[in-house]
């Protein structure tokens, strides 16, 4: 007669890491929090991901080259 006990072994001293929450994430155009994996790794949502990256352009007055 074998009795089978599903028991938990406690973890071994020093080795018990304490569970923390994930950390929120959002996108860094619109600010919203961001759930996909693959919109967090990007730091990017869905709606975000397809608009073009924003450049700035400055105007600068320039002296002609020579033979121009």
């Amino acid at each position: 007669m074998s009795t089978v006990l599903k028991t938990v072994e406690p973890p071994l001293p020093g080795t018990a890491v304490e569970r923390r929450p994930a950390p929120v994430v959002r996108c860094r155009r619109c600010h919203r929090p961001l759930r996909s994996p693959e919109s967090r790794w990007e730091k990017l949502g869905k709606h975000c991901a397809d608009e073009p990256e924003r450049t700035r352009v400055y105007v600068i007055d320039q002296d002609q080259l020579p033979g121009t």
